[in-house]
């Protein structure tokens, strides 16, 4: 009888390398990840239907350029149109960033693909990376819509000159970065579809009272504090700089057009939601198996939810 073989030493390099990722691999893996996952969804979007939510923003921006004309807000010389279409284009941002993620994460939580990204290295990390720039390039290519509208219908409403252009794409990057991994954040929160009815009346009441619409002033003082604390009254704000006059920033809450103050508070929404929507995605998907999401897809059967 021959005795078993002693086992191995163990390996320090092999167990470093084999269980320890280094912070770099799991970057890269993350950017390929998000950078493929974006290209599949666009590709997908761009060959199917859903093309056609692409023309919403469009069409009501034309609606309002039409229907609105040449009025004015009171005495300040700035037409409605002025003021709403810029608005308007921070409201889609708003809406887009903060409900699509939340609908799009559970549907692919209950088909399973949230499985998959987490045996992925990087893989959830990727995954918020390639939903913010797919609905980042499909965001973009909407908004180009409502420019050609408005360059035929209005061309006046165009921002004026270069520094009015790259302050229009600063907030509209800053805009999507600071709603997008909040949506995903939103979305994790949510155990089944007809939960998703209250994050969209809170998202649509926190644009009632960002000053979108209309000039924040008009609202009592606690409203205008929870306004602004949310991302939404700052992107409009700075969305409103790069259409109007800069002597229009006299309607704003604070008589200026608070460049820097914005900035920042987009930075610290933007950081916040891509640090926490990875943490809060591995929290949500720790006990999901394939029987788990057997069990959803027939709950979704039955019961539609």
């Amino acid at each position: 009888m021959t005795a078993a073989p002693a086992p191995a030493a163990p390996n320090p390099s092999a167990r470093s390398s084999g269980t320890t990722t280094p912070l770099t691999s799991r970057i890269s893996a993350a950017l390929r990840n998000g950078w493929a996952l974006a290209k599949v969804e666009l590709l997908v979007s761009v060959r199917g239907a859903d093309w056609i939510s692409y023309l919403i923003t469009p069409v009501i921006a034309l609606a309002v350029i039409l229907f609105t004309g040449g009025s004015e807000i009171g005495s300040t010389g700035i037409s409605v149109a002025q003021y709403i279409v810029p608005s308007l284009i921070g409201m889609t941002i708003a809406v887009g960033g903060l409900m699509s993620p939340p609908a799009i994460l559970m549907m692919e939580r209950e088909d399973g693909s949230m499985v998959r990204m987490k045996a992925v290295p990087g893989g959830l990390q990727g995954y918020v990376l390639g939903k913010v720039l797919m609905l980042l390039i499909t965001n973009v290519a909407s908004l180009l819509l409502v420019f050609a509208v408005m360059a035929i219908a209005m061309p006046e409403l165009l921002p004026d000159g270069p520094g009015a252009w790259l302050r229009f794409v600063l907030f509209v990057v800053l805009g999507l970065l600071a709603t997008l991994p909040a949506g995903i954040a939103i979305g994790t929160m949510m155990r089944n579809a007809a939960l998703l009815m209250i994050p969209m009346f809170a998202v649509y009441g926190v644009i009632f009272i960002s000053g979108i619409f209309y000039p924040m002033e008009a609202l009592a003082t606690p409203l205008q504090w929870i306004g602004m604390a949310f991302p939404m009254y700052w992107m409009g704000m700075g969305l409103r700089s790069a259409f109007l006059p800069p002597e229009a920033a006299g309607i704003e809450l604070a008589g200026s057009w608070q460049t820097l103050e914005s900035v920042a508070v987009l930075g610290i929404w933007a950081v916040a939601g891509l640090v926490l929507a990875p943490i809060l995605m591995r929290r949500m998907i720790r006990g999901v198996s394939g029987s788990t999401v057997i069990e959803a897809r027939e709950r979704m059967l039955s019961r539609g939810y």
